[in-house]
């Protein structure tokens, strides 16, 4: 299965969970912001690490829990 493939089935089940009861419900919660998470969220599914706020950037990023060698 292609990966997009993959993240629509993701992305619909995540839509779904939402619980809407009618079309304008359902675009309130269904914004850019939650469509990137939820992308973001995808992407990382297979990746070791954890989440960390940064200053610099201030949102949070995707810190990997493997060590890099010197």
């Amino acid at each position: 299965m292609s990966e997009n493939k993959k993240l629509a089935k993701y992305i619909h089940k995540e839509i779904q969970k939402l619980g809407w009861k009618n079309r304008g419900e359902l675009f309130q919660e269904l914004t850019p912001n939650a469509l990137e998470f939820w992308i973001g969220q995808f992407q990382t599914r297979k990746c070791v690490g954890h989440s960390e706020w940064s200053e610099r950037y201030q949102k949070n990023i995707w810190v990997s829990d493997y060590k890099e060698e010197e």
